[in-house]
C-alpha cells in the first residue's frame, strides 16, 4: 500500500511541477545572484548563455538560455519522450519567470566563497529537477538523445562539451574567473550527486546465522522492510548457513540489530552504506 502511494506521488503532475518549480527558483538564484554578477561560467547550455551575456551585453543569461534550449526541445520532441520534454520545458520557462522578479546579487567580495555558494545552488537545483520526470534542460536533452541513438556515454559528452566551453571562455575571461568557475562546477557536481541520492540512501544489512529463517520471520513480523534468504556454507566449518539480506534506514538499524542478537547471539551482523535504493518497498526516483 505504501509502495503504491509513493509511486503514484512521484508520478503525480502536481508533485513534479512543485519540485521543478523549487529547482527553477534555486537555479535562478544561482545565475542571477551569483554566477552572472561574478562573471562565472557554468556547464552546459547555461554556460553558453552566460558567455553570450558577457560578450553581447544585451539579453540576460536566462533569456539566452531559453532561446538556446528551444531548438533543442524541438528536436527532442520528435526523438525523445514528450512527457520528459514538457516537464523540462516547464522548468526552463519557470526559470525565466523567476528571473523577471529576482533582480539581486548575493554580496561576496571573495570569488571562492561565491563559487562555493553558486556550486551548492546549481547542484541542488539540478538534482531536485532530475528527481522529477523532467530535468533542468539544456545539454541533458542532447546527452540523453546521443546516449539512446548512438550509445555515446552521457559523462563523456558532458566532459567534452564543458571542456570546449571553458577553453573558449579562457580567451575572454581572466584565469582567476575560469578557475573559480571550475570550482563552482566541481561543487555543483558533488551537490548534485548528494541530492540525487539523499532520499534513497539506506543501510544494506547482511546477517550470517544458523537461525536465518527464524530471524527472517521475525523481521517480516515486526518491520515493514522485506528480507531475502541466501543459502550458504561456511568455508572453514563446512556447516550450512543462511545469509539474510535486508535494507533498512538509520532509525530502524539499532532495532534490527537488537532483534537479530536476541534470536542468535552468535550471528554476524554486517552493515553497508548504499548510495541508491529504488523499487520494492521504496519509492522510485524520476523517470
Amino acid at each position: 500500500m505504501l509502495t503504491t502511494y509513493n509511486r503514484k506521488r512521484t508520478e503525480s503532475v502536481w508533485w513534479n511541477l512543485l519540485w521543478l518549480t523549487v529547482g527553477a527558483f534555486l537555479m535562478t538564484v544561482c545565475v542571477q545572484g551569483v554566477a552572472a554578477p561574478h562573471n562565472f561560467l557554468a556547464g552546459g547550455v547555461m554556460g553558453v548563455a552566460l558567455l553570450l551575456t558577457y560578450w553581447a551585453h544585451g539579453l540576460p543569461p536566462l533569456v539566452w538560455y531559453l532561446a538556446l534550449c528551444l531548438p533543442i526541445y524541438v528536436i527532442g520532441w520528435f526523438l525523445l519522450g514528450r512527457r520528459f520534454l514538457l516537464y523540462t520545458f516547464y522548468g526552463t520557462v519557470a526559470m525565466n519567470v523567476f528571473g523577471q522578479f529576482l533582480q539581486f546579487e548575493l554580496s561576496f567580495t571573495n570569488d571562492v566563497y561565491a563559487a562555493l555558494v553558486g556550486g551548492v545552488l546549481n547542484g541542488a537545483a539540478s538534482g531536485i529537477m532530475l528527481r522529477t520526470l523532467g530535468s533542468s534542460g539544456g545539454t541533458d536533452v542532447f546527452a540523453i538523445l546521443l546516449k539512446e541513438r548512438w550509445n555515446i556515454p552521457i559523462g563523456q559528452f558532458n566532459f567534452l562539451f564543458n571542456a570546449t566551453l571553458f577553453l573558449i571562455g579562457a580567451f575572454r575571461l581572466p584565469a582567476d574567473l575560469i578557475v573559480a568557475s571550475i570550482l563552482m562546477m566541481f561543487v555543483a557536481s558533488q551537490t548534485l550527486e548528494y541530492v540525487l541520492g539523499m532520499f534513497n540512501r539506506r543501510k544494506l544489512v547482511l546477517v550470517i546465522s544458523s537461525r536465518g529463517e527464524e530471524i527472517g520471520e521475525a523481521i517480516l513480523a515486526s518491520e515493514r522492510y522485506g528480507a531475502t534468504m541466501i543459502r550458504a556454507k561456511g568455508a572453514y566449518s563446512g556447516t550450512d548457513r543462511e545469509i539474510l539480506l535486508t535494507v533498512t534506514n538509520n532509525v530502524a538499524l539499532k532495532r534490527l540489530e537488537n532483534l537479530v542478537y536476541t534470536i542468535d547471539p552468535h550471528a554476524l551482523f554486517i552493515v553497508e552504506n548504499t548510495f541508491y535504493v529504488s523499487g520494492g518497498q521504496f519509492a522510485r526516483g524520476g523517470r
